[in-house]
């Protein structure tokens, strides 16, 4: 791969150790040559940050914190860009490099030592319209806990039925190894090109976990009781009426090192 002669660097907002672990590679990044620049979301790295999409000539993203800073990173990322994450948190499941690692790995793979990896996101609408990708999952449940979600499954215009249960997930393969997974869903590998549909406790048990194409458009409606919650990779929160339609959306870049 090719040697990367500028860096983005992001990470987890609040002050902790994801700020530590960032300030050492910032100040090897130096020593090795490597130009820099701190996003607008890590002032406790460094003031004065711009948007990420308005950095330019960046070759990769260093992402310092946990998974959820790491999806965030996502989120906010509008351009093609290879992410890598470093894990500076309890969990990072998503993440290529530890903080305890970091600094042996890292100069190897910005001199080109790494691969790239795709992964597929998923593009949700909620009542027709367009309410972003998730990269996880997006999750459907009621808005008030403890009420049964009642709602009809159609996946590529073929209806599965009625469905009663307590939500319903549609997962990713890098999602498949979180909440999906926790609701009984199937371990999927990253790079797999499908998508995982899994009902949460629901009322009749031969509904089990579905895994699908990644090109599959998956549609549920006639929703009993609205609005229903809409949550998408745990971060972004919507209100459904009517129906909620996904189905695949772009792909991303994870850095790992060979």
């Amino acid at each position: 791969m090719k040697k990367v002669k500028k860096a983005i660097i992001t990470g987890r907002r609040k002050a902790g150790r994801a700020v530590n672990v960032a300030q050492k590679v910032m100040a090897k990044l130096k020593q090795w040559g490597v130009d820099y620049e701190v996003t607008d979301y890590f002032p406790a790295v460094e003031e004065g940050g711009r948007d990420i999409n308005e950095i330019k000539n960046a070759d990769m993203v260093l992402c310092f914190g946990g998974d959820g800073s790491f999806l965030r990173t996502f989120q906010r990322l509008k351009k093609p860009m290879p992410v890598l994450g470093i894990n500076c948190g309890n969990r990072g499941y998503l993440l290529a490099l530890d903080q305890k690692n970091v600094l042996q790995k890292l100069q190897g793979m910005l001199s080109g030592k790494y691969s790239l990896e795709e992964r597929t996101r998923i593009k949700v609408f909620v009542d027709g319209k367009e309410a972003g990708q998730g990269l996880n999952e997006a999750i459907i449940v009621p808005q008030l806990a403890g009420r049964l979600l009642n709602y009809r499954l159609i996946i590529d215009g073929k209806k599965t039925g009625q469905e009663a249960d307590d939500g319903i997930i549609v997962a990713t393969p890098s999602g498949s190894t979180a909440h999906s997974l926790s609701a009984g869903g199937p371990r999927i590998m990253g790079n797999a090109k499908v998508f995982v549909i899994v009902r949460m406790n629901p009322l009749d048990l031969n509904r089990r976990p579905l895994v699908i194409n990644d090109h599959s458009v998956i549609q549920v409606d006639q929703l009993g009781s609205p609005p229903v919650q809409v949550i998408i990779d745990g971060q972004m929160d919507f209100l459904a009426q009517k129906e909620v339609r996904i189905e695949k959306g772009t792909s991303v870049q994870f850095v790992k090192p060979k």
